[in-house]
C-alpha cells in the first residue's frame, strides 16, 4: 500500500490489522523473536531440528553446526504462535499443528497454506498432539484418534481410532507414563545441569520438566523443558549440551547497545528479565530476576549501554549492570510525591542524563549520586518523554514543549528561541507534548501529534516534515531515520516514510502489537513490541 501526499482514511489502515505480510516479502524480510516457552514438539529434517514452542512459533536448531537460524512465527504465516505438534515430511514439506489449525509450506519457509481444526473435524478443546508420514499420507494424532490426509493438499482421507500402518511420527508431548531417564542414563549433561527421572536440574538448583524427547536415523538426541531449554547430543559421545532460543520476556520497551543489544520490558515477573540479542548471529544471553541475587523483579522502561556498563531505569530507580564482572547494583531516585518512571537516559559530559515523568534528573556516573542544577530546576515535575545528545546538544521532548540545552553557552531555550524559519515554515500553535526524537547526522527529527519537524544544525534553520494526516494526529511513540527514510511507531502501525519521495507505506500485522520503540541497525529495523522483538528488512 503506497500512498501519495494527500492520504485519505489513513485512520482506517491503521486501525484494521493485517495477519500476516503480503507476498511482495521475502519469508524472512519479517522477523519475530518471543519467549519461546515450553517445547512441544520436535522434529528432525535435512539440517534442522524443528522445535515447536508454546509461545515462540518454530524454532530452527541447525544441527550439522550447532546455531539457531530464523525461527518460522506469525511474521511468516502462521496464524498463532502457539505450536502444539510440528513435522518435517519424507516430501521436504514441513507441517505445523497450532493451538487452532495446520499449517503447512512446501519449502519449509514461507507461503503457508492453512487448514481450520474444524475443516479437520477437531477442536480448540481437541487439538493436533503429533504428525507423521508413511512416506506418501500425513497422519495426524488428537487425543485418540488418527486422521489420514493427503500429503500435498491436507484434504482428509480417512479417520480411525487406530493406525494401520507403519508410520513415522515426530515428538509429541510426553505421556505421564513415559520415563525418559532410561534413555538418557548414558549420557553427561554439560554446563552444571543434571537430570532426575522426568526432570532436569539447571545450575541455580531450580528444576524444570521433560516435555518430549526426539532422535534421528543419526542417534542425534533433542530433549526439550518446559522452560524453553533443551539439549542436544548424540550417542557416541553421550554428551548433552543446553541451549536456550527466545527472550526472557516478550514485552520489549527498551534496546541499548549497537549492532548487539539488551533488551529490557514492562514484564515483572522472577521468571522475566533482560536480554542480549545479537541478531546477526541469532544468539542470546538470559538474565532473569530470579537469578539476581541483589536485585528484585522491576519494571524495564530505558536502557544506555556505555563501555561495558549498562543502565537500566524502572520506577524510581534505575539499575547498573558492569557487564565485565556481571555485578549488579541499583540507585533510587530522589524522593517525590509520586511514583517516578525513568522513561529515557543519554549520557552526556560523565553524566546519565534521566527523563522521568516527574521532571530531568542528572546522575554523576563518577559519585554515583543524583546532582541538580538550573535545568533540573527549571524542568521540575515536567513529563519527559524523549532525550537525544548530538554533538554539544541536548534535545528534551516534553509535555510542556520542546526544550534544547546549549552546553557552549550553558541555557536552556524554547524551541521558538533557538534557530531560524522562514516564509515556508512557522512553528504551530500546538506546541505541547512531543514524545520522540531522532537524529541523523546533523539533523534532528522531532514528533507531536501535530506534526513532524526537524532541525538542520549546520544551518539552524527549521522545516516541516510531515503533518498530522499522514499519521492520523495520534500519538508517535517512536522515531528512527537514515539517510532515506523516516520510520514511525504508534500503538498500532508502523509508517515508513520515504523523505524524498514523500511517500509512505503502512504496516499493521498483528504480530507488530503494540510498538514501543525503534532502531535501525544498518538495512535492518529492530522493532520493540508487546509481541517481543521484529527484525524488518526494509528496502
Amino acid at each position: 500500500m503506497i500512498f501519495k501526499k494527500k492520504i485519505l482514511f489513513l485512520l482506517f489502515f491503521i486501525n484494521t490489522s493485517q495477519a500476516q505480510p503480503e507476498l511482495r516479502f521475502n519469508p524472512f524480510d519479517w522477523i519475530s523473536y518471543r519467549q519461546s516457552g515450553s517445547i512441544n514438539s520436535i522434529s528432525f529434517g535435512d539440517r534442522y531440528a524443528f522445535l515447536g514452542t508454546q509461545n515462540g512459533g518454530v524454532i530452527r536448531f541447525n544441527v550439522r553446526t550447532q546455531r539457531f537460524e530464523e525461527p518460522i512465527t506469525k511474521s511468516q504465516g502462521l496464524k498463532s504462535n502457539f505450536v502444539t505438534a510440528v513435522h518435517y515430511s519424507s516430501s521436504g514439506m514441513l507441517w505445523v499443528a497450532t493451538i487452532n489449525g495446520l499449517h503447512y509450506s512446501f519449502n519449509a519457509e514461507g507461503d503457508w497454506r492453512y487448514i481450520s481444526l474444524e475443516s479437520l473435524g477437531l477442536s480448540v478443546r481437541n487439538p493436533i498432539t503429533k504428525i507423521g508420514d508413511d512416506n506418501k499420507d500425513i497422519w495426524i494424532e488428537a487425543f485418540g484418534q488418527y486422521k489420514r490426509l493427503d500429503g500435498v493438499t491436507g484434504v482428509v482421507l480417512e479417520t480411525m481410532v487406530r493406525q494401520n500402518r507403519m508410520i513415522s511420527w515426530s515428538s509429541g508431548l510426553n505421556t505421564l507414563w513415559q520415563n525418559p531417564s532410561n534413555q538418557l542414563f548414558d549420557f553427561t549433561f554439560l554446563d552444571g545441569w543434571m537430570q532426575n527421572l522426568n526432570e532436569m536440574i539447571d545450575p541455580y538448583g531450580k528444576s524444570t520438566k521433560i516435555t518430549t524427547i526426539a532422535e534421528n536415523k543419526y542417534g542425534e538426541i533433542v530433549v526439550g523443558c518446559e522452560n524453553g531449554f533443551f539439549f542436544f547430543g548424540d550417542n557416541t559421545m553421550k554428551l548433552m549440551s543446553p541451549f536456550r532460543f527466545g527472550l526472557t520476556s516478550d514485552d520489549v520497551t527498551t534496546l541499548a547497545g549497537k549492532h548487539s543489544f539488551w533488551l529490557g520490558g514492562r514484564n515483572s515477573m522472577p521468571y522475566d528479565g533482560i536480554t542480549f540479542f545479537d541478531y546477526n548471529r541469532n544468539l542470546f544471553e538470559h538474565y532473569t530476576f530470579e537469578n539476581i541475587i541483589n536485585i528484585d523483579a522491576f519494571r524495564i522502561f530505558s536502557s544506555y549501554e556505555y563501555k561495558k556498563n549498562l543502565y537500566l531505569g524502572g520506577d524510581d530507580k534505575i539499575v547498573h549492570l558492569d557487564i565485565k564482572n556481571l555485578v549488579w547494583s541499583q540507585y533510587y531516585l530522589p524522593s517525590s510525591v509520586r511514583t517516578n518512571i525513568v522513561l529515557n537516559m543519554d549520557y552526556f559530559e560523565d553524566n546519565l542524563w534521566l527523563g522521568t515523568t516527574n521532571g530531568l534528573k542528572l546522575f554523576d556516573l563518577k559519585s554515583k549520586k543524583f546532582i541538580e542544577n538550573k535545568i533540573t530546576d527549571l524542568l521540575n515535575n515536567s513529563l519527559i518523554f524523549d532525550l537525544l545528545v548530538l554533538n554539544n546538544f541536548i534535545f528534551i521532548g516534553s509535555d510542556l514543549g520542546l526544550f534544547i540545552y546549549d552546553k557552549n553557552n550553558n541555557n536552556l531555550y524554547e524551541q521558538e528561541s533557538f534557530g531560524y524559519t522562514d516564509s515556508e515554515f512557522e512553528f504551530s500553535s500546538f506546541q505541547f507534548n512531543y514524545t520522540a526524537l531522532a537524529s541523523f547526522r546533523n539533523e534532528v527529527f522531532f514528533a507531536n501529534e501535530e506534526s513532524v519537524i526537524k532541525l538542520n544544525l549546520t544551518t539552524r534553520k527549521w522545516s516541516k516534515v510531515l503533518g498530522s494526516e499522514i499519521f492520523g494526529g495520534i500519538t508517535i511513540n517512536a522515531l528512527a531515520v537514515n539517510r532515506s527514510y523516516l520510520f514511525l511507531a504508534t500503538d498500532n502501525a508502523l509508517l515508513q516514510y520515504h523523505l524524498k519521495d514523500k511517500l509512505v507505506e503502512v504496516f499493521n500485522y498483528e504480530f507488530l502489537g503494540n510498538i514501543n520503540t525503534l532502531e535501525i541497525d544498518r538495512s535492518n529495523l529492530l522493532i520493540g513490541t508487546s509481541e517481543g522483538i521484529v527484525s524488518f528488512l526494509y528496502k
